[in-house]
């Protein structure tokens, strides 16, 4: 009788099922680890692009936040005041890409000496030479013209510093004091003359080589929206000359006087009373601007903003209370 031998390995059957389901495990893994690896690498993308775009808006939103403006004089000609707000569109649809004013955030160059803190700033957008994107460019000079100069530099030659590259586009929104908010400012001009918007939008997005520009940029690139209030009001400097105005702490500047119960009157006319004008019923803070300027004018000013704060006062119980030479801190001038 002839024993069975047993038979020792596996089937060619059996190898094949075995290399079949290795190759299904490596075919997830590595997909796996591809998708992982390009997860990562659109976090770390877009973290990058979060940053890039986050210095941008706070360089741009430091010097909106110093504005400063002057109001002309009735008898100046518009054209021989140098003090100016402009912002115009060249390339983009999102507001103003071209920007000129005044700040005070000019830092002195030497300690021992007195420099003043104005500067003038313009911001310029143009386009790139190796593609199809825009390049932000910041000039500045502390000199400020003898004359109204709405030129806007926007080249190396004329001094003008590259800010930021690779942009799809950057504008600049203005807020008017009504809350509408439109696109274009000129504060040498008869809509916008001597006035600043109370805030501005500013926005930014980074070029993609695969967007085409025939396509809504807000359904494929991601956009940065900053919002900026304006803290300083245009000054009047023929009323901060005048020892009786307002914000001297006199009854009034030209024509403006009190009446018999010491109410400030101007041509004759009573002041508005608080519970008629436009901030009536709002909370202080909201109307001056607490948190917005704090800091801004001096210890003083602080406190008198940390108590309006902390007691939640009233506008109309802040404006009775409190000195008219204090009005000019209510930005709304219908309120004062």
């Amino acid at each position: 009788m002839k024993s069975d031998r047993s038979r020792a390995g596996f089937t060619l059957i059996e190898v094949l099922a075995v290399i079949l389901l290795t190759s299904v495990v490596f075919g997830v893994a590595i997909n796996g680890y591809i998708d992982l690896s390009r997860g990562t690498q659109r976090a770390s993308d877009t973290t990058r692009e979060i940053r890039r775009a986050t210095a941008i808006l706070d360089h741009v939103a430091r010097d909106f936040e110093n504005v400063v403006l002057l109001t002309t004089p009735p008898e100046m000609d518009p054209l021989e005041h140098p003090w100016v707000f402009l912002g115009e569109s060249r390339h983009s649809d999102v507001g103003a890409d071209h920007l000129k004013f005044v700040t005070r955030g000019r830092q002195p160059q030497i300690d021992d000496v007195h420099e003043s803190d104005l500067e003038m700033v313009a911001y310029s957008l143009r386009h790139a030479a190796d593609d199809d994107s825009f390049e932000l460019m910041r000039w500045s000079s502390p000199h400020l013209p003898e004359a109204l100069d709405r030129d806007i530099p926007s080249d190396e030659s004329d001094g003008a510093m590259l800010l930021a590259e690779g942009l799809a586009y950057f504008g600049v929104r203005f807020v008017t004091e009504d809350g509408s908010v439109v696109d274009r400012w000129d504060s040498s001009q008869l809509l916008n003359s001597s006035q600043l918007p109370t805030a501005v939008d500013i926005e930014v997005a980074f070029y993609d080589p695969d967007w085409d520009p025939g396509v809504d940029p807000d359904a494929v690139l991601r956009n940065y929206i900053r919002r900026v209030v304006l803290p300083l009001r245009p000054l009047d400097l023929v009323e901060l000359l005048d020892p009786n105005s307002l914000v001297n702490g006199g009854a009034g500047g030209a024509g403006e006087n009190l009446d018999d119960e010491g109410i400030a009157t101007t041509g004759g006319e009573e002041r508005t009373p608080c519970g008629q004008t436009p901030c009536a019923g709002m909370r202080a803070c909201a109307v001056i601007g607490c948190i917005q300027k704090e800091g801004l004018f001096g210890h003083s000013i602080d406190v008198m903003f940390e108590l309006a704060l902390e007691s939640n006062l009233s506008f109309c119980g802040w404006r009775q209370s409190h000195s008219p030479q204090l009005f000019w801190l209510i930005d709304n001038p219908a309120c004062r």
